[in-house]
């Protein structure tokens, strides 16, 4: 983590003063939990984490981001971002924290003065350390705790994540990256069948009674909202008086804001006129019936919520949903039938020596594809993007069928391996070290999701 401290060069100052100067006072806002105190982020272990408090993490993430040696063009850091790497750094500190890790001040300057940009000429130039400081706002002590306490973290990095990946585990990688294959396949799509499926009412009324519960509708809510945009001065207004005004429907009022009203929306839908936002969604969901919430910040001003009404889960009746339950069941024997002829496909092929799978199926009046060249993640014609479909072709020999018929959503597929380009040990030799270098971020970033899930569950963090 400090390595990108070290490393970086003088144009850092014009990042900082993008990212770290302008204080992201609402950053915090969105991610707000249900609590008695409106200002509550999260809680970890016994310690409650307020928005004053968050803000301490929120600019060691600005730091990180600001250092990170990335081309200029990469450096579109978002909100998010932000924020998602601050509440690492919580539950990563809270871990240091409970595990006694410590950082001496001998460290803190000597990492302080390894850092580029406080140089000239090789040498740590203390005036170039304080005129950083002034761009950031901030004296030297608050700085320090911030090196000390990433320092903690790699730390901890180091004795729980440790890293070392194989030649096999570059090649793995490289392969990905490089080699192409292309298969031909027999498809048996479900909707074949299912167009030739037919079944009575009774039929669909039994299927629905033996299935109910697979027709459970989730929770819904119907929503209220308004959003100021570009208006600092009305906004300004409007919280100055926030404790006064009760419902969304008195913001209107007052302030002749915009309200829009959505129909029932579940969880994981799009909110009508504003689009995906699932961390709105999960916000509204959790919202008292009838209770103005404070704004929060969005892309386009900030947005306040109104719960106007909710349902519980539950299965609809028959009636409002039958052709839906026709559907569903046509599918199911759909699915059926594929799977009877898959079988008696894969016996003609497994019972024919040098079977031909462009012969079989046109004897079975199947359809039969070929592909391009395709890498590893790449979209396959026909078929789709799916990556254990993917794991199972560059694992085969040229001119091999896979044994056994793959499912997928639309349908089943036969595939047969044409041709994989070789493995380039040349090529590979001159990116060894190169891949070695993205297999570790890789294992990395792997290992660090899982070390904070495991940090999240010590300490029964509720975001």
């Amino acid at each position: 983590m400090l390595n990108t401290f070290r490393s970086h060069h003088k144009k850092v100052f014009w990042i900082l003063i993008i990212f770290v100067v302008p204080a992201f006072v609402m950053l915090g806002g969105s991610y707000l939990l249900r609590g008695k105190k409106e200002n509550i982020v999260l809680k970890i272990g016994n310690h409650t984490v307020n928005q004053d408090e968050f803000k301490y993490y929120v600019t060691m993430a600005q730091l990180y981001f600001a250092f990170l040696d990335l081309p200029d063009k990469e450096k579109k850091i978002s909100k998010q971002d932000i924020v998602q790497t601050s509440l690492d750094y919580i539950l990563f500190l809270w871990k240091a924290n409970k595990e006694k890790i410590r950082v001496s001040d001998e460290e803190v300057i000597d990492t302080i003065k390894k850092i580029k940009i406080f140089s000239r000429d090789g040498q740590f130039d203390k005036e170039y350390y304080l005129r950083f400081l002034r761009y950031m706002r901030t004296e030297p002590r608050v700085f320090e705790e911030y090196i000390r306490n990433f320092l903690k973290i790699d730390k901890l990095y180091q004795k729980y994540i440790k890293i070392n990946p194989s030649d096999a585990e570059a090649k793995k990688l490289y392969k990905k990256d490089t080699q192409t294959a292309k298969i031909d396949y027999i498809a048996i799509p479900y909707d074949k069948f299912k167009e030739q499926i037919k079944v009575t009412e009774d039929e669909i009324k039994n299927f629905y009674e033996k299935n109910k519960l697979s027709f459970k509708e989730e929770p819904e809510i119907k929503l209220k909202y308004a959003i100021i945009t570009n208006n600092q001065e009305l906004y300004d207004k409007v919280m100055k008086d926030f404790d006064n005004i009760k419902t969304i429907d008195e913001l209107k009022t007052r302030y002749a804001v915009d309200v829009k009203e959505t129909g029932f929306i579940g969880r994981k839908d799009p909110i009508e006129g504003l689009g995906w936002h699932p961390e709105i969604n999960r916000i509204a969901f959790s919202l008292k019936k009838g209770k103005l919430r404070r704004p929060l910040e969005i892309n386009t001003g900030y947005i306040f919520l109104q719960k106007e009404d909710e349902r519980a889960a539950y299965v609809p009746e028959f009636s409002q949903i039958q052709q839906k339950v026709e559907d569903t069941m046509k599918t199911q024997l759909a699915k059926e039938e594929v799977r009877k002829l898959v079988k008696e496909t894969m016996q003609k092929i497994n019972n024919t020596p040098g079977a031909n799978l462009k012969r079989i199926a046109d004897g079975e009046h199947l359809d039969y594809k070929e592909t391009g060249d395709f890498k590893y993640n790449d979209y396959i014609e026909g078929v789709g993007l799916n990556e254990k479909l993917s794991k199972i072709i560059f694992s085969l020999k040229k001119g091999a069928v896979y044994p056994y018929p793959l499912f997928l959503s639309k349908g089943a597929y036969i595939i047969e391996l044409k041709d994989l380009s070789p493995f380039n040990e040349k090529d590979f030799a001159l990116k060894r070290d190169e891949y070695l270098g993205k297999t570790r971020q890789y294992m990395e970033l792997e290992a660090k999701l899982k070390f904070l899930a495991s940090i999240k569950k010590e300490a029964n963090a509720n975001f």
